[in-house]
């Protein structure tokens, strides 16, 4: 805008310096060239070459001023390529970024903490209490939520196998919820109680087991629901010592059971129904064998067997299809000894 400026005087004053120099021109003819007209031209020369020699110095001036502007835009330019020839990405350090608001709030900041200097990204609220953090904890990814008490609420982390977990707490910053991966590939989820110790956890194993178990204060499962790897429904209650005390299940070939155990975990007493119908009770001793079972088969007929330790049968008491009563007793070689009738 300068330029351009000064190039419109310049010719606005060579304009001026012409116009005068013919004026004068033609004065001198009308004067038949009086002396002081004369001196009074070649003032006017003068000035008229002053004011071309003004002009071409104007112009040689723009000329040194172009050149000088790009000079200094080539000097830049190559300074700035020297700057980015050195820089290399990675290069800024710095311990701590803070992002404030217009207020000079902190609202975000990004620092190395603790002993393994592992990075951490925090947002805050409004009164600058961290809400959110993202980053390392003991080497393990995370990210966290917390209220507006700085408690923990939500937790999403990463364990050192790289299995996931999510972890749910209460108001009082206590433990009350896991959802993760195991190691072999299962799922659990786990319900804790104000002792942030769990007491029902829902599982899938990696053969697709599911179980749903219920805890004591103690840690030990009591009560056990689910399928097991062969896909068998079953029912486990136990003791505080762990000891199965009873079992329903459902075995391969169909027959349902009951099976009840003793205090150091034996079964001592089954009850089920047959395949082929027939419902039974079974009594058996230490060694889990059967000693005395009674039974109904399918056609209503009720039956009583005493057995050795060998499991096999010493006594039968029986009904016969007409409601005779039926007694046998055998020998340890299977030999009858009494019949009747």
């Amino acid at each position: 805008m300068e330029c351009a400026r000064r190039s419109w005087i310049s010719e606005w004053g060579m304009a001026l310096a012409f116009g005068v120099l013919l004026a004068a021109q033609g004065a001198a003819q009308e004067s038949d060239l009086d002396p002081a007209f004369q001196a009074a031209q070649a003032s006017v020369a003068r000035t008229n070459a002053q004011l071309l020699d003004m002009v071409e110095q104007q112009g040689q001036l723009e000329k040194r001023s172009q050149v000088l502007l790009v000079v200094a835009l080539a000097a830049l330019a190559l300074a700035g390529y020297a700057s980015y020839g050195r820089w290399k990405p990675g290069t800024l350090k710095a311990s701590r970024f803070v992002l404030q608001g217009r207020r000079g709030k902190t609202r975000a900041a990004l620092r190395v903490a603790g002993a393994r200097e592992e990075a951490l990204l925090e947002f805050m609220d409004e009164h600058g209490r961290p809400a959110a953090t993202l980053g390392l904890a003991e080497a393990a990814p995370l990210l966290e939520l917390r209220d507006q008490h700085d408690r923990p609420r939500v937790r999403l982390s990463l364990g050192p196998d790289g299995s996931p977990t999510l972890e749910l707490y209460d108001a009082e910053g206590r433990n009350r919820a896991g959802l993760g991966l195991t190691e072999d590939g299962g799922v659990g989820l786990g319900l804790y109680d104000g002792q942030k110790q769990v007491r029902a956890g829902l599982g899938l194993g990696e053969g697709g087991e599911a179980t749903l178990n219920f805890l004591d204060a103690g840690g030990q499962c009591r009560l056990r629901v689910g399928l097991t790897p062969q896909e068998i429904p079953e029912l486990r209650i136990s003791d505080a010592q762990g000891h199965v005390r009873g079992l329903l299940r459902m075995r391969p070939d169909g027959m349902v059971l009951i099976e009840l155990g003793d205090g150091e975990g034996a079964v001592r007493t089954m009850l089920g129904v047959l395949e082929e119908g027939t419902s039974m009770v079974g009594l058996m001793d230490t060694e889990q064998r059967f000693r005395a079972g009674l039974g109904v088969g399918p056609d209503g007929r009720p039956r009583l067997d005493l057995f050795d330790t060998k499991g096999d049968p010493r006594a039968s008491l029986y009904l016969e299809g007409d409601g005779a009563a039926g007694l046998k007793l055998l020998s340890a070689r299977g030999e009858v000894l009494f019949k009747t009738p």
